[in-house]
C-alpha cells in the first residue's frame, strides 16, 4: 500500500486529478488513510457554498479518515450532499457507524430544527447518524420528538435508538411524543419504538393490523414485526393468514412476502401444519420463475426453523441442490428437518462447495458445511476447500464494489478455520 500511496500523492496535481482519484480512495477506505492529505484541502473549501468537487472529495475522506473529515461535514452539512450519504451509510451494513463528533451532532440537530430546509433523503441520513450514535446523540432527543410530526418513520427509529439506555425523563419524554403521533397518525416505526421503550403493545397490533390488510408494500416488514411478537400477537392471526397471496401469487416479492407471513405464523401459533403448507406452496410457484432462486434460499431458512416438522418439505429441498445459489440453504435445512440417519453428508457437501465455488453463495456454503461436520468431507473436499482458502483468485467476484475485498477475505479466513478443524488425514494436502 505505501507505493500506491506514493503514487497517488505524485499524481495528485491539481484539483481536476484529487477528484477523479476521490472516488478510487472511497473505495480503498480506512487502507487509504495515509492518502487523505491528498483530499484535505479540496474536502475543507467554501463550506458555505454548494461545491461539487469539495463534496466529493468530502465524500472520499468520509470513507478513507472519517475522524478527521467530521469537522467539515458539520461545516457545509446542507451543502454536501454525496459526504452525507457517505456518512448516513458509512462503509458496509456490518460495519460501525460514523465515528460520533460533538460538531456534527450540533450541525445536525441545528437542520433537524428547520425541517422545512432538509431536502432530498436528509431526514434518513440525519436521523441515521442520530441513531447510529445511540445515547451519545441523547441531547438531540427535543428535535427528534419534534420531527416526528415532520418526517415520523425516520425520526422514530432515530429515538428507538437514542432513549434505549437514557435516564427516566428523557424516556419519558420520548414515550410522550411517540405515543401523540402512533396515536394520531398510525405510523408503525413509531409504535413499534413506544413498544420498545415502554411495552404499550395495544398502538402496535392496531398498526400491524392495519398494514396486514393493505396488502402490498412492506408486508415483509410487518409480517417480520409481528412474528417477534410471538404469541402476544395471536390477535393478529386472521389477519396474517388473509395477507397470503394464495397460488396465483408467483412473482418474488408474492413468494418472499409469503415466506415472511409462514414464519410469522409459525413464531404466533407454533402451528406447523399450516406453515408447512404455505412453504411448500411457495417452493411449488417458486419452479414457474426464473429469477426466483433467493426467494427458494429464503423458504429454506425457514424450513430450517420448523426442525423435524419441516420434514415434509424434504422432497423441495433435495430438488435445488443442484442449483448453485439455494443450495447452501437446502443442505442447511436438510440438516434442521431431515433423520440424521438418512443424509448423504457427502453429497449434501458437494452441493455446499459448489456454490462457494461459483460465487452463488460461498458463505452460506462455509455455514453449510460447518453445520455438515467436516468428517462429511472427502480429501478431494478438503483440497478444494484449501483452494477457497488460499488460491490465487479471488472466490467473491460479485457484489457491491467496495466490499468484495471485505467479503473474499472474509469467506478465506472462514475456509481456513473450516481447514484447521478437519482430521489430519483429510486435511493432508
Amino acid at each position: 500500500m505505501p507505493d500506491a500511496v506514493g503514487n497517488l500523492r505524485a499524481a495528485a496535481g491539481d484539483e481536476e486529478s484529487v477528484v477523479a482519484m476521490s472516488s478510487l480512495l472511497g473505495r480503498l477506505g480506512s487502507l487509504a488513510a495515509p492518502a487523505a492529505d491528498i483530499l484535505t484541502p479540496l474536502a475543507g473549501r467554501n463550506p458555505n457554498h454548494d461545491d461539487d468537487p469539495a463534496d466529493r472529495a468530502l465524500a472520499a475522506l468520509v470513507l478513507v479518515a472519517p475522524q478527521q473529515s467530521a469537522p467539515f461535514l458539520a461545516a457545509g452539512l446542507g451543502r454536501r450532499p454525496r459526504a452525507l450519504d457517505a456518512a448516513a451509510g458509512f462503509g458496509s451494513p456490518e460495519d460501525s457507524a460514523f465515528p460520533y463528533n460533538g460538531e456534527l451532532l450540533d450541525a445536525v440537530r441545528d437542520r433537524l430544527a428547520r425541517p422545512e430546509s432538509l431536502s432530498g433523503n436528509e431526514p434518513w441520513q440525519l436521523t441515521s447518524l442520530l441513531a447510529g450514535w445511540g445515547p451519545e446523540a441523547a441531547p438531540a432527543l427535543p428535535e427528534l420528538c419534534a420531527a416526528l410530526q415532520c418526517f415520523p418513520d425516520q425520526a422514530a427509529r432515530a429515538i428507538a435508538s437514542v432513549v434505549a439506555v437514557c435516564g427516566p425523563a428523557d424516556r419519558a419524554r420520548a414515550v410522550t411524543s411517540l405515543q401523540t403521533v402512533a396515536a394520531e397518525q398510525g405510523v408503525l416505526p413509531a409504535a413499534k419504538a413506544l413498544y420498545d421503550l415502554d411495552g404499550e403493545i395495544a398502538p402496535l397490533l392496531h398498526c400491524l393490523e392495519r398494514d396486514l390488510g393493505r396488502g402490498a408494500g412492506r408486508l415483509g416488514e410487518v409480517a417480520r414485526t409481528t412474528g417477534a411478537l410471538g404469541p402476544r400477537a395471536a390477535a393478529l392471526v386472521p389477519a396474517l393468514r388473509e395477507a397470503l397471496s394464495g397460488a396465483d401469487g408467483d412473482t418474488t416479492p408474492a413468494l418472499d412476502t409469503d415466506t415472511a407471513l409462514a414464519e410469522a405464523l409459525w413464531r404466533v401459533t407454533g402451528d406447523t401444519d399450516g406453515v408447512v403448507a404455505v412453504l411448500d406452496s411457495v417452493f411449488a410457484r417458486a419452479e414457474q420463475n426464473p429469477w426466483s432462486q433467493w426467494s427458494v434460499v429464503r423458504a429454506a431458512r425457514t424450513t430450517a426453523l420448523l426442525g423435524p416438522a419441516g420434514r415434509p418439505l424434504a422432497a423441495r429441498l433435495e430438488v435445488v441442490l443442484n442449483v448453485p445459489v439455494p443450495a447452501p440453504a437446502a443442505v442447511l435445512a436438510l440438516t434442521a428437518v431431515a433423520e440424521s440417519a438418512s443424509l448423504d453428508r457427502t453429497t449434501l457437501a458437494e452441493a455446499a462447495l459448489r456454490s462457494a465455488e461459483s460465487d452463488a453463495d460461498p458463505a452460506g456454503a462455509c455455514d453449510a458445511l460447518e453445520a455438515l461436520g467436516l468428517d462429511a468431507l472427502t480429501d478431494d473436499h478438503a483440497h478444494r476447500l484449501a483452494a477457497l482458502a488460499d488460491g490465487d483468485a479471488r472466490v467473491v467476484r460479485s457484489g457491491v464494489e467496495d466490499r468484495l475485498i471485505r467479503q473474499d477475505e472474509a469467506l478465506r479466513n472462514r475456509a481456513r478455520a473450516l481447514l484447521t478443524a478437519c482430521p489430519d488425514d483429510t486435511a493432508a494436502p
